[in-house]
């Protein structure tokens, strides 16, 4: 059974993950950007707007693990945004516009996102 202590440990997860994700957009010539698989966007404010919504998100998360009740709506839209994040990075990878250690990287998305929506199908029930 997953504890609501685990779901904000793993909403702080997020928040974690979500920066060092945007400064690796942000700088993707940095050699932890490289052994992640991050390649260098065609456009710059592509690359700014999709940091900023990361950060954003992860914001989000952290905001949601301190807040005294888990809101649960909020959570199955982080799980939403995560689960469908993997789906079209994978799919990426699959037409060759991704490297694999890109979408392992990007798969504590799609775990994070499980986790959550077991916790939410549980609490549910």
């Amino acid at each position: 059974m997953i504890s609501e202590k685990l779901i904000r440990r793993s909403l702080l997860l997020s928040l974690v993950f979500n920066l060092v994700a945007a400064c690796l957009l942000i700088f993707p010539g940095n050699a932890l950007a490289q052994l992640a698989g991050f390649t260098a966007s065609t456009s710059p404010l592509h690359t700014a707007l999709a940091a900023q919504m990361v950060v954003a998100l992860g914001l989000a998360y952290g905001w949601l693990a301190r807040r005294p009740a888990i809101d649960r709506p909020l959570l199955g839209f982080g799980a939403l945004v995560k689960g469908t994040a993997f789906l079209m990075f994978a799919g990426q990878w699959l037409f060759g516009a991704l490297s694999g250690r890109f979408v392992l990287f990007a798969s504590v998305d799609i775990v994070l996102a499980l986790v959550w929506l077991s916790w939410l199908w549980r609490r549910e029930v």
